[in-house]
C-alpha cells in the first residue's frame, strides 16, 4: 500500500523499512552495541575564546544516544559549542563545530541533576544517524574515527571542572 493512502502496517526504521524511506542508514529496530563514557576536567582561567577541548573518540559508525553535560559556574562561559572534528592525526579540521550544541550559555553551571542536554542542537530528523552521515561525509574518514569537541566561542575568566557523559550505539 502507498503511503498516505490507508493504514499503514510496516517498519518505520531499520532494514526492513520501506523502500520509499530516505534513511535507511541507522540503527536498525534490533538496536546495537552500546558504548558509554563519562569523565571530567579541568578549564585554565582565561582559556581563550576559540579553544578546543577534544572530548573523546567517536567511531565512524557511532549512533548519540544522549550526552549530557554538568559544570562548575564558569565566568565567561557564555558561548559553546559542541561539535564533529577530523581527528589530530588527520588535520583536525571542523566538519561540524556546532553539531550537537550550539551556542549554549554554561556560565551559570550545570550542577548534577541538572545537566545540560548535549544534543540540544541535534535536529529531529537526525536522531538515529551515524557520526559520519552527521560530519557531513558519504563515507567514514580513513581510519573510521572523528573527534567530539567542546569549542569555547567565548573566552573563560574562571577556572571550572566540566563532566561529560554519555552514551552511543555502534552501528552495523
Amino acid at each position: 500500500m502507498a503511503r498516505g493512502t490507508g493504514v499503514l502496517n510496516e517498519y518505520v526504521v531499520g532494514v526492513n523499512q520501506p523502500v520509499t524511506s530516505p534513511d535507511k542508514n541507522v540503527v536498525s529496530n534490533k538496536g546495537g552495541a552500546v558504548i558509554g563514557v563519562a569523565f571530567s576536567f579541568e578549564t585554565e582561567a582565561a582559556d581563550g575564546a576559540g579553544s578546543k577541548y577534544r572530548l573523546i573518540r567517536m567511531g565512524a559508525n557511532w549512533v548519540p544516544l544522549f550526552l549530557e553535560l554538568n559544570c562548575d559556574a564558569l565566568t565567561g562561559a557564555t558561548e559553546v559549542d559542541l561539535g564533529i572534528y577530523d581527528t589530530l592525526e588527520h588535520g583536525g579540521a571542523v566538519k561540524d563545530i556546532d553539531a550537537f550544541m550550539d551556542g549554549v550559555n554554561i556560565s551559570a553551571g550545570y550542577a548534577i541533576d541538572s545537566e545540560i542536554n548535549a544534543l540540544s542542537a541535534l535536529a529531529l530528523a537526525n536522531i538515529g544517524k551515524d557520526i559520519f552521515t552527521l560530519a557531513g561525509d558519504s563515507h567514514p574518514t580513513p581510519d573510521g574515527e572523528y573527534d567530539l569537541v567542546l569549542t569555547m566561542v567565548s573566552e573563560i575568566a574562571a577556572a571550572g571542572t566540566i563532566s561529560f557523559r554519555g552514551e552511543f550505539a555502534k552501528n552495523a
